[in-house]
C-alpha cells in the first residue's frame, strides 16, 4: 500500500471505493477481452496466407465478443451506479441515458454477430463487418462511452473542483460504534465456539443461569458457532416455553436423540453426500469451461503463429517462428514494462525528490502490467514449454500427433479417463478428510514421535501435495486441451462443444449460486430441524417447520423480558487498509436491530445496517438472514477462508474449494447502500414484486466469489463479504460483550484450546485491549491444574476497565465472571466414571461431532456442576445479586 488510502483517511467511503474498483475491474476485462479479439481479426484479414483459414478465427473472435459485449454492458451499468450514488447535480440522468445508448449498440452488436456467424459457415471469407449495421453499432457504442465517461468524470473529486469550483468535504467519519443502551448496567452471557461439545456444556450452564434466575435477569445472550446453537435454541424455545430444556422436559429428551444432528439418519448421509457431490461437479464444471476456453483461443493463436506445429508422431514447438522476435516480444512485453517503471521509479529517486502524484502512477502502472503480464507470459511461453517437456516423456507413437496416453487417460472421454478422474476426486477426498482431522486435533497437546509425525502429516504435507494435485491435473488439462486445438482441425471447428459450455455456463447461473452449491445450506437444515423446537400445546416437543421464515429481525428480539440473542461471525478481508497483518477478519454481528460490521475505531461509520431492511437485500424471500442462518454462519468452521486461523488453513483453501468443503456464506457488504432511509422497502403490486424478485436471483454470488474463496482475496470494498465462524475472531464472545459495555459478562467457555492454557481467553483479552482500548485484569490461574489431579476450580473473576470518555471522572468497569469446561473439584460420580473411560474429557476434539447419549450427558452434567460452582460462591453470589 503506498500511503494512505482514500478510505482510511475518510476522502471516499467504503461503498465509494467498492463501487469504483467494481467498475474498473469490469473496464479492466472488457479491455483484455478486445484485446484478445485482434489478432483473430487480423487472421481473418489475413486469411489468404493463413495455414487455418478464416472461419475458426472468425467465429472465436465472435465468441469472444460475446463476452466482450456482456462485459462492456456491465462496466456501462456499474459507471452508471458509480455515479449515482454519487449523485452530484444531475449527472446520474446523463449516465443512466449513456448506459441505455451502451445497451442499444450491444443489442446491435449481438446482431451483427449473428448475422457473421451465419456468413462464415455459408460464404467464402470475407471481412468482419455487416456494413451499415456495424458502423451504426460502432458510433453507438462510441456516444453511450463518451455520454458515460463524462457523467463519471464530472461526478469525480478532480471533476466537481474542475467544472464546479467544489472541495469536496470528507464523507466517511471514524467515531466510537455506539449501540441503544440495551446492555448498559446490566448482564451479558457469553456462549463460547467448540462445536457439540460447547452446545452441551453451555446448555447445561444455561438451565443453571436459568434456575437462578440470571438467564431472565440478562439483556442479551451473545451466542459463537457451536455456543451459538444452545444459545438460539434456548431462546427461540422461550417463545413458547418458559422454562425451555428443564430437565425431564420433552425438548431436552428430544435433543437428546439429535446429538448426531449433522448425520442423523440414512437419509440425512444421503443429503450430505449429495450436497458434497452437487457442489463439486458445478465446481468442475466451471474449471472445466474456463480451461476449455483458454485451450482454445490459445491453441489457435499458438498455431497460427506457427509456436506450436504438428509433426508426423509429435508436437513441435518453435519458440522464433520465421526465424522473429516478435512472439518472444508480445509475451514478455507487460512483464518488462512492469520492470521498467521500477526501475525508471528507483532512478528518478536516485538524482530528484519524485512528486507522489508520480510515484503513484508509475507504481500503478507497473502493477497493472505486472498483474495481467504474468499470465499472459505463462500462457504464451509456459504453455508451449510444458507441451514440449511432455511430448519428450515416453508415449505411444502413433500417425497423429498426441500426448503421452497416461496424461490423456485424464481428459479423453474413455473408460480409462473416467477411472483416472475418478482415482483424482477419490485421492482428493482422502487428502480433504486426511487435513481436516489434523486442523481439528491442532491445538492439543503433541504427544510421541509418531503423533507428531502423524500431526505433521496431516496439517503440513497433506495440504500442499492436495494443492498440487489440483495444479497438476489443471495444468494437464489445459495443454491436453491446448495441444488438441493447436494441431487438430476438428477440435478447432467442432463449434458444438462452445454451444454447450455456453448452455451450461447458462445453467449454472439461472439454476444456482455460489451459497446454494456450498454446504450451508445442507448445514442451516440440520441445525435448525436439531435444535430450534417448539413445544405445542399438548405437551411435545417438536421441531419448527424448516420453511418458516425465522427472520432475524423479528425472532432474535427479546422474549418475556428476557435477554435479546446475538450471534457472533466474521467477515474475511485481506485489506491492509483496515486489518492487521494476517488478521484477515473483521467481526460480523447478527443483531435483531442493526446487523454488521463492529471493527475498531480504524473503520469508517456506516458497518450496520439496519437488519429487517438488509434481509430484504440479501434475499427477496427472506431466507439469507434467520435464525438457522445465523447460527450456521458463526458455526462455519470448515471453510476456505477462516479469518485468524488462515495461516492453518491457506495450504489447504485451494482443496476445500474445488472439494466443496465449504460452510462460510457470501452476504451483502452492510457498507453499500447503508442510507438513513430504508434501501429495500417493502414493495407492493404485482410488477415491483416480480421485479425485487429477478434482480434478487440475479444479484446472487457466481462463479466469481468461489474463486476469491479459492485464492483468498476478499476485501472490505466488495459488494460481497464471505461471513464464516465467529471464532476466527474471538471464539468467547467476551470482546462482542465488552464492546456492549454491559455491568457484568459471564463467560461460558467450552474452547478445546491446550490444558492450562487458556489460550481462547488470552487472545480475547489482547483483542479487547487492541481494538477497543478495554483493559482486562483476570487471572485465571486457580484453574491452572498443573502436577495436580485436578484444578482447584473452574472459574476466575475479572474486571475490565473501559476508555475513560469526556466528561467522565473515572472510567466505566465491568465485571466478567469466567467459566470454563476444565475438571476441577468434586464431580458426580457419573462425572468421575466418565472421565475414567474418556481420557480427552472434557476436551474431546472439535473435529468429532458425532456424540451418544453419555458424551452428550456428560458434557451437560459438568457445564451444570460447574455453573453451580460459580454461582453458588458467596462472593459470586453477592456480585450477581446485586445488579
Amino acid at each position: 500500500m503506498l500511503g494512505e488510502s482514500d478510505g482510511t483517511k475518510g476522502d471516499a467511503t467504503i461503498e465509494q471505493i467498492g463501487r469504483r474498483r467494481t467498475f474498473t475491474r469490469t473496464l479492466q476485462l472488457a479491455v483484455v477481452l478486445a484485446v484478445v479479439q485482434w489478432p483473430m481479426r487480423d487472421a481473418v484479414h489475413d486469411a489468404a496466407g493463413s495455414p487455418l483459414g478464416c472461419e475458426v478465427p472468425g467465429r472465436l473472435s465472435l465468441l469472444v465478443d460475446a463476452m466482450f459485449v456482456m462485459a462492456y454492458v456491465y462496466a456501462a451499468y456499474r459507471a452508471y451506479k458509480y455515479v449515482k450514488f454519487l449523485d452530484r447535480q444531475s449527472w446520474k440522468r446523463v449516465a443512466a441515458i449513456g448506459s441505455w445508448v451502451v445497451f442499444v449498440a450491444a443489442v446491435l452488436d449481438v446482431v451483427e454477430d449473428v448475422r457473421l456467424w451465419n456468413d462464415f459457415g455459408a460464404a467464402p471469407c470475407a471481412d468482419l463487418s455487416t456494413g451499415w449495421l456495424t458502423w451504426v453499432m460502432r458510433a453507438t457504442g462510441a456516444v453511450g462511452a463518451i455520454v458515460v465517461a463524462t457523467a463519471y468524470f464530472a461526478s469525480s473529486r478532480y471533476g466537481q473542483r474542475l467544472l464546479y469550483g467544489v472541495r469536496l468535504a470528507p464523507p466517511a467519519t471514524f467515531r466510537r460504534i455506539k449501540d441503544d443502551d440495551t446492555d448498559d448496567g446490566r448482564l451479558v452471557i457469553t456462549c463460547s465456539g467448540g462445536g457439540i461439545r460447547s452446545a452441551s456444556f453451555c446448555l447445561g450452564a444455561l438451565q443453571l443461569l436459568r434456575e437462578k434466575g440470571l438467564y431472565d435477569k440478562a439483556s442479551t445472550v451473545i451466542g459463537v458457532s457451536g455456543g451459538g446453537y444452545m444459545a438460539a435454541a434456548f431462546h427461540v424455545l422461550r417463545r413458547t416455553c418458559a422454562d425451555p430444556f428443564s430437565p425431564g422436559s420433552p425438548e431436552l429428551a428430544r435433543l437428546r436423540r439429535q446429538t448426531r444432528y449433522l448425520l442423523q439418519g440414512g437419509r440425512a448421509m444421503f443429503r450430505a453426500a449429495l450436497s458434497v457431490l452437487f457442489g463439486l461437479v458445478v465446481n468442475l464444471l466451471l474449471i472445466g469451461i474456463t480451461l476449455r476456453a483458454i485451450a482454445w483461443v490459445l491453441g489457435w493463436f499458438l498455431a497460427d503463429q506457427g509456436v506450436i506445429v504438428a509433426g508426423f508422431t509429435d508436437l513441435r514447438v518453435d519458440w522464433r517462428p520465421n526465424d522473429s522476435w516478435s512472439f518472444l516480444v508480445l509475451s514478455l512485453f507487460l512483464v518488462a514494462l512492469s520492470a521498467a517503471m521500477f526501475v525508471l521509479e528507483k532512478v528518478w529517486d536516485r538524482w530528484a525528490r519524485m512528486p507522489d502524484v508520480v510515484r503513484m502512477v508509475l507504481t500503478t502502472t507497473g502493477n497493472f502490467s505486472l498483474r495481467f503480464g504474468v499470465p499472459v507470459a505463462v500462457l504464451l511461453l509456459g504453455v508451449p514449454g510444458g507441451l514440449y517437456l511432455l511430448n519428450q516423456l515416453p508415449g505411444e507413437a502413433t500417425d497423429q500427433p498426441s500426448l503421452p496416453s497416461a496424461l490423456q487417460a485424464l481428459v479423453d472421454p474413455t473408460k480409462q479417463g473416467f477411472a483416472s478422474f475418478s482415482a483424482l476426486v477419490v485421492v482428493l477426498i482422502g487428502l480433504g478428510k486426511s487435513v481436516w482431522n489434523g486442523l481439528a486435533v491442532e491445538g492439543k497437546d503433541a504427544g510421541g514421535f509418531r503423533t507428531r509425525l502423524l500431526s505433521f502429516a496431516r496439517t503440513k504435507l497433506a495440504p500442499w501435495l492436495a494443492t498440487a494435485l489440483i495444479v497438476i491435473a489443471a495444468v494437464v488439462v489445459l495443454l491436453r486441451w491446448t495441444g488438441g486445438y493447436a494441431t487438430d482441425p476438428e477440435y478447432r471447428e467442432n463449434w458444438t462443444v462452445a454451444l454447450i459450455l455456453a448452455a451450461i455456463a447458462v445453467a449454472i447461473k439461472v439454476l444456482t449460486d455460489a451459497n446454494r452449491t456450498s454446504l450451508h445450506s445442507f448445514y442451516r437444515e440440520r441445525l435448525s430441524r436439531a435444535f430450534l423446537v417448539t413445544r405445542k400445546d399438548n405437551g411435545a416437543a417438536v421441531a419448527l417447520d424448516y420453511h418458516l421464515r425465522l427472520r432475524y429481525s423479528d425472532w432474535a428480539k427479546p422474549v418475556a423480558g428476557g435477554p435479546q440473542l446475538v450471534i457472533a461471525g466474521v467477515a474475511n478481508v485481506s485489506d491492509a487498509d483496515f486489518v492487521p497483518i494476517q488478521r484477515d477478519c473483521v467481526p460480523f454481528v447478527f443483531d435483531a436491530q442493526q446487523i454488521g460490521i463492529v471493527g475498531d475505531r480504524s473503520l469508517p461509520d456506516g458497518g450496520r445496517r439496519v437488519t429487517d431492511d438488509y434481509e430484504r437485500e440479501a434475499d427477496m424471500l427472506k431466507r439469507e438472514v434467520t435464525v438457522p442462518a445465523a447460527m450456521a454462519i458463526s458455526g462455519a468452521a470448515f471453510s476456505p477462508l477462516t479469518g485468524r486461523v488462515n495461516a492453518r488453513t491457506r495450504p489447504v483453501r485451494l482443496l476445500l474449494a474445488v472439494l466443496n468443503a465449504r460452510l462460510g456464506v457470501w452476504l451483502p457488504n452492510p457498507y453499500w447502500n447503508n442510507r438513513s432511509e430504508p434501501s429495500f422497502p417493502e414493495v407492493t403490486g404485482a410488477f415491483a414484486k416480480v421485479r425485487r424478485y429477478v434482480g434478487s436471483v440475479i444479484d446472487k454470488p457466481g462463479p466469481y466469489r468461489l474463486l476469491l474463496e479459492g485464492i483468498g482475496q476478499p476485501s472490505m470494498y466488495d459488494r460481497r463479504i464471505y461471513v464464516t465462524d465467529g471464532g476466527h475472531y474471538d471464539n468467547l464472545g467476551l470482546v462482542e460483550a465488552l464492546r456492549r459495555e454491559p455491568a457484568q459478562v459471564i463467560v461460558i467457555d467450552a474452547s478445546n484450546d491446550a490444558e492450562d492454557r487458556f489460550t481462547a481467553l488470552a487472545e480475547a483479552i489482547a483483542t479487547a485491549r487492541m481494538d477497543h482500548g478495554i483493559q482486562v485484569d483476570i487471572d485465571p490461574s486457580p484453574m491452572i491444574r498443573g502436577s495436580k489431579p485436578r484444578a482447584d476450580r473452574a472459574w476466575a473473576y475479572g474486571i475490565a476497565t473501559h476508555p475513560l470518555k469526556e466528561g467522565e471522572e473515572k472510567p466505566y468497569k465491568t465485571e466478567i465472571f469466567f467459566l470454563k469446561a476444565v475438571l476441577a473439584g468434586h464431580l458426580g460420580w457419573d462425572l468421575e466414571q466418565y472421565a475414567v473411560g474418556n481420557q480427552d474429557f472434557p476436551r474431546r476434539t472439535t473435529g468429532d461431532q458425532f456424540y451418544d447419549e453419555w458424551d452428550f450427558e456428560a458434557y451437560r452434567s459438568l457445564g451444570y456442576t460447574l455453573a453451580e460452582s460459580l454461582t453458588e460462591h458467596h462472593r459470586v453470589k453477592a456480585r450477581l445479586d446485586d445488579l
